[in-house]
């Protein structure tokens, strides 16, 4: 297939997988080694469009729009995900508010999340192997009544005030390793629940999921955290990881199976994609930076609202809401804004937005305006996150879908446990309102860069599996 001339921005017509052959800046593209990355057709440079732009060409009249909440295996997943990520968020806040109260220190709040994290690091990867591997709805089942009963196990320590620091980092490195095998397996799993063109929507959807937990389970820990308890708000976590299990089993199996054109190979092939493949690259090295930005809002919220004068540290819930309500709001009202950012390689307005929202929240005087700053840094993050996850999933071949899935969640998350130990030290010296300044940086920095990166000649953009 001939390349597009320089300029002109518009893909030539593929004849056919056989005679087409991804390249990079004029390079053989390296790929992963299968035929799904060998079967990449080609697209033109276009200066005037910034890196991660989606540029493909269809052929067809455009169809109405429909919701993949319209279809049945969809929505169960929709309302029982989104039924368990209240739960883990009223978890996260009450986790954070009980070792603070248990530790007296930031420093061990941040351990916390280093427990969460850590296991990013270590399982991710494997785990986005064995996605590619085995049955990803019968996995994500067993890892969700795996987690059921560690929160299970937290609330028996809770209620019977045998909880220490020691068996509460324990458990969070537990809930870690679910994370870490979940993240991937269900941004795999998304693509083979929708047909291809309601891909985006469904990716969409299922931040709306994460966001809408983000915005009520934060509000709900608060109120937890004054009236019940910690201890019912840890069993209410787990009674929630039953209500995915039981829409996984309703759902059966998945309605829109996405055969690979090869068997799936070694870890190592999905890391070699993501590097070749140039777009994908920068697009995770951007969710890094993100990740890192964000981790304020979770570690440094309870000092944050000891910070305010007669707020308690309950009140952390309403910042980490703040948060999720900012993003849930933009995926809910501003659909067409993430289409366009997405499509037009914007995603770096969303990382200035979200480096605007972290900095407000470090200068925020009161607590008010730290749930305005969250506010803004919620609509920035799901901008950028939504296009370059969005992005990514369209580039990738299936037989990697799952690798490069677990380097998305790597990305997102991995970071995090180093930053939420620093973040915690780094606020226990210089106070959290500074740090969380400091913090805002890294969005901006990665903005400013990402807007000077022009899209490679020649990147290559797979077909769907």
């Amino acid at each position: 297939m001939s390349a597009v001339r320089r300029g002109e921005g518009l893909p030539a017509e593929p004849r056919g997988e056989d005679d087409v052959g991804p390249a990079v800046r004029g390079r053989t593209l390296r790929g992963s080694g299968t035929a799904d990355a060998r079967a990449g057709a080609r697209v033109g440079s276009n200066r005037r469009h910034p890196l991660g732009t989606l540029r493909r060409m269809s052929l067809a009249e455009p169809q109405p729009y429909s919701s993949p909440l319209k279809r049945r295996e969809f929505r169960l997943y929709f309302i029982g995900n989104a039924v368990s990520n209240v739960g883990n968020w009223v978890s996260n806040v009450v986790l954070s508010v009980f070792m603070l109260e248990l530790t007296g220190s930031s420093f061990w709040v941040g351990l916390t999340g280093l427990g969460l994290f850590v296991p990013t690091i270590l399982f991710s990867l494997p785990a986005g192997a064995l996605a590619d591997r085995v049955d990803r709805l019968g996995l994500l089942k067993r890892v969700q009544l795996a987690m059921f009963l560690l929160a299970v196990v937290l609330t028996v320590l809770s209620a019977t005030d045998t909880a220490d620091r020691y068996n509460v980092l324990a458990l969070s490195f537990g809930l870690g390793i679910g994370v870490a095998i979940a993240i991937p397996t269900i941004q795999a799993l998304i693509p083979l629940m929708v047909p291809h063109e309601q891909l985006g929507d469904a990716i969409r959807l299922n931040g709306l999921t994460f966001n809408l937990a983000r915005a009520l389970g934060p509000v709900l820990a608060a109120a937890a955290l004054v009236t019940i308890g910690a201890t019912w708000a840890f069993g209410f976590n787990a009674l929630t990881f039953l209500a995915l299990v039981g829409a996984l089993t309703l759902i059966g199996r998945p309605p829109f199976p996405r055969p690979s054109t090869g068997p799936p190979g070694p870890i190592r092939e999905g890391i070699r994609y993501a590097w070749d493949h140039l777009r994908t690259r920068w697009m995770l090295l951007s969710i890094v930076a993100i990740g890192i930005t964000l981790d304020p809002i979770t570690t440094l919220s309870p000092a944050l609202a000891r910070d305010y004068e007669g707020v308690a540290t309950g009140a952390a819930g309403w910042i980490v809401a703040g948060w999720g309500g900012g993003a849930a709001l933009m995926i809910i009202i501003g659909r067409r804004v993430i289409q366009h950012v997405t499509e037009h390689g914007l995603g770096w307005i969303g990382l200035l937005v979200l480096a605007g929202g972290i900095a407000g929240l470090g200068a925020a005087p009161s607590l008010p305006w730290a749930i305005v700053a969250t506010l803004i840094a919620g609509a920035g993050y799901i901008s950028a996150t939504m296009a370059f996850t969005t992005t990514i999933q369209s580039d990738v071949p299936e037989s990697l879908r799952g690798r490069v899935s677990a380097l998305w969640t790597l990305a997102f998350l991995g970071p995090r446990a180093v930053a939420a130990v620093i973040d915690g030290a780094l606020a226990d010296a210089i106070g959290p309102r500074p740090t969380t300044v400091i913090f805002a940086s890294v969005a901006l920095a990665a903005a400013v860069f990402l807007r000077r990166v022009e899209t490679p000649k020649g990147e290559p953009i797979p077909p769907p599996a």
